[in-house]
């Protein structure tokens, strides 16, 4: 599966990358983080990553399999 550059450099940051990435990120967008909520940003941005990550490997797995039909 070929992903976007902009979602493989953030699958790509490590954690000590993920404060400056999402500074600059709110930055570039003309948003103000409170510096009050920014470690729960921060917090919410690196679980975004981590689902993310895990996501795109499971559709890497199932490629050219058959969808399982979804059962309540």
């Amino acid at each position: 599966m070929a992903l976007d550059a902009e979602t493989q450099g953030f699958l790509g940051l490590k954690d000590v990358e993920i404060g400056p990435w999402t500074a600059a990120r709110a930055a570039e967008r003309d948003l103000v983080i409170p510096s009050a909520i920014l470690p729960g940003v921060i917090d919410n941005i690196a679980l975004l990553r981590t689902q993310t990550s895990l996501f795109v490997s499971a559709l890497e797995e199932a490629a050219g399999e058959a969808p399982e039909a979804f059962e309540p």
